[in-house]
This record gives structure tokens, sequence and C-alpha cells, in this order.
């Protein structure tokens, strides 16, 4: 009965709340060129950043500890912190329920670590970080770490660096829940 009467009042807030989660920009990591884009929800392009590093080991659908990948897929920023070593860290939800499955299927993760990752990702709390499909994936700057190695090569070990200068353009548009597409 009293949702019945509070519908009238509550749709609007919700549909407008639901317009401005539509109206967020994204970001797309395209690795086979190496470029961070942030878009507008038209498709606008509204920053470009180039020479982008991601890990050493190249790029994968499935990240697992120590293999230095950068997992493709869609992610979403978890959480913002400072990094002493990295100026700022962009936190994404690596692992995804589909990477522990996969994992899982090929036989590299257990079926209780699977079903753990599956229930933190339902629960929108951080996945666990220990298992062999590593975590603390993200993005982040140089730091005070060589250009032209950044430049250069792909170093980390599975996320995504850009230089410090193009790491603060990128934090005018991020934001926690921003959507962030690795391929």
């Amino acid at each position: 009965m009293l949702a019945r009467l509070l519908l009238p009042y509550l749709l609007p807030i919700l549909l407008l709340a639901a317009a401005a989660v539509r109206a967020e920009p994204w970001a797309l990591v395209d690795t086979s060129v190496q470029t961070l884009t942030v878009y507008s929800t038209s498709g606008v392009p509204l920053l470009t950043v180039d020479h982008v590093a991601i890990g050493s080991g190249g790029v994968s659908d499935v990240h697992y500890r120590g293999d230095n990948t950068t997992p493709r897929g869609d992610y979403r920023i978890r959480a913002i912190r400072k990094s002493h070593r990295f100026v700022t860290f962009y936190e994404l939800d690596y692992p995804k329920t589909a990477q522990a499955e996969q994992a899982f299927r090929d036989g590299r993760l257990s079926g209780k670590a699977r079903d753990l990752i599956a229930m933190q990702n339902d629960a929108g709390v951080r996945a666990a970080q220990r298992t062999v499909l590593g975590g603390w994936i993200g993005i982040h700057g140089v730091g005070k770490g060589n250009m032209d190695i950044h430049r250069t090569y792909n170093w980390t070990d599975g996320c995504v660096a850009l230089d410090n200068d193009a790491l603060a353009a990128f934090g005018e548009w991020a934001d926690v829940g921003m959507r962030v597409e690795i391929r």
C-alpha cells in the first residue's frame, strides 16, 4: 500500500538516477595500439592517451598471478587510492566471475575459490586477490620510474600504466564506478 502511494514520487527520482548512470563517461584501453580513450556515452572521445604500457606478458583473457599479463574484459573502478610508487592507483574489479569460471574449467582454480569469487562479485565487494588469479589490477602512473622504459616497453605486472601527466588528465574523468573496457 505504502509503495503504491510513494511510487509517483519515487519514479522520477529513479529515472533521474538511471539517466545519471547512463550519462557517465567510460574508458577503453586498446592494447593493440596501446591507447586509453575516455568516451562520452554518445561515443565522443573526451581524452586520448598514447603510449600506454600494459603487462610485460602481453594481454590475455585470464590473468594468473605471476604471468604479468593484462586481463581483457569489462571492469569498473572499484577504488581510487594515492600511491607512493605510482602516484594514483585506480583499482579495477578484477577478477570477475567469468574469469574465475574459466580458470576453474582450465583446472587452475579450485571450485571453492571460484564460488568465493562469484559470491563476492555478486555482493559487490572486492573479490579474493590472493588466488591463482592474482589481483590488484588497475590503472596507475609511472611515478618516479623511467619514462624511456615506459615509452619503449610493456613493463607492468598486469596493470595499465600512463605517464603521470596523462594519469592526472584521466583523473579528471575517472571516478569509482566508471566502466573500463580492456581489449
